[in-house]
């Protein structure tokens, strides 16, 4: 626990110093004045772009000895529930309206913060449950209420068929996976080389 704290404590004053410095260097708008998407991002960024400040990995990552900050890990260390990102989009973006640029923008990034929010939403689950199981062991009727809902498995799916935006996200999800696997591959210079006989 005294090890999660410190960790909480160490990540806040990582972000902090992050929007200090993001803030004074955060050129939200291109050259015509629009707020910048795909460019903030090194994956997306072109030649003639203002420098990106981002990656779409889920980690930082450093090319060209600069360091650029995973927008995931950003985004998972906020306290907040899947289309509430207010504070997010303040301290990281400068505004809400360039956050609902990027919700709203470009297909890829669209997936991008869908399968974000999906998993924070399912951290958020998981939070909940833990809390409800340290809820079970109370001796009052809340704790009873707790446990019940344990025994029972509310927490669990139902039973069926798979809906159309579950089957959607988990294809989306694995097209993402190769289309990475095949960016990166061709980024260190390497070739996929197919092994059947023609």
């Amino acid at each position: 626990m005294f090890h999660d704290i410190i960790k909480k404590v160490l990540d806040f004053l990582s972000i902090m110093w992050y929007n200090i410095s993001m803030n004074e260097k955060l050129k939200s708008t291109d050259s015509v004045g629009r707020y910048r998407t795909l460019s903030l991002f090194w994956e997306w960024n072109n030649p003639g772009d203002k420098p990106a400040l981002f990656t779409t990995k889920p980690e930082d990552i450093v090319r060209d000895n600069v360091t650029y900050k995973s927008m995931k890990k950003l985004y998972m260390s906020y306290e907040h529930a899947p289309g509430f990102e207010y504070d997010f989009a303040i301290d990281v973006l400068g505004s809400w309206e360039h956050w609902q640029k990027l919700v709203n923008g470009s297909k890829e990034i669209q997936e991008m913060i869908k399968d974000w929010q999906h998993e924070l939403d399912i951290r958020l689950k998981a939070q909940g449950i833990k809390a409800i199981m340290r809820h079970s062991l109370d001796d009052d009727p809340k704790g009873l209420q707790a446990a019940k809902y344990l025994v029972e498995k509310g927490y669990a799916k139902r039973a069926g068929r798979p809906s159309k935006e579950e089957v959607e996200r988990e294809l989306k999800s694995d097209a993402k996976a190769a289309k990475e696997r095949q960016a990166d591959l061709e980024r260190i210079g390497l070739k996929v080389v197919n092994g059947k006989d023609n």
